[in-house]
């Protein structure tokens, strides 16, 4: 019984994988800053191994893996490509967004789950923990770029 609410939990974070994974592909080939598709690119790939990681776990505890991604993943992937169009710096801010959201989730969920589904939770954390480092520091140099251009104008 204790598993079908793991299984459950599990679900529910694959489905932010899931997302992520979507995102990424869907925006890094709409922009033009060849720096942050790089970046979008790893981190996809991490996603990817984190969706893969879950699946694996989920199907350990005799579960199903879910990958329907709802109401949830169109709205954000609507949003998602408008702030890609719109260029690098709204863009990493609405993903910078949805890394903070996902770690928030795992930190939500860590204590309802097996110790072995904890210790996949607390590596995949870090990883995470690592984008927003890496956001983080891409969205400051965003704005720095964006201030040198401004004062060039005026």
């Amino acid at each position: 019984m204790a598993e079908e609410k793991y299984i459950e939990k599990l679900n529910e974070l694959l489905m932010g994988e899931n997302l992520a994974t979507h995102i990424y592909r869907r925006t890094q080939g709409l922009q033009e800053d060849s720096q942050v598709a790089m970046m979008l690119e790893r981190f996809k790939q991490d996603h990817d191994r984190h969706a893969e990681q879950l699946k694996q776990r989920i199907t350990e505890l005799g579960g199903t893996p879910k990958t329907n991604m709802g109401m949830a993943g169109v709205m954000t992937n609507l949003s998602s490509t408008i702030n890609s169009i719109r260029g690098p710096e709204h863009l990493l801010k609405q993903i910078y967004n949805g890394e903070d959201k996902g770690v928030h989730a795992y930190e939500d969920r860590i204590d309802e789950l097996d110790s072995e589904s904890q210790d996949l939770v607390k590596q995949i954390m870090r990883e995470d923990h690592d984008h927003l480092k890496y956001f983080k520091a891409r969205m400051e140099k965003e704005k720095k770029e964006r201030n040198k251009d401004s004062s060039r104008l005026h």
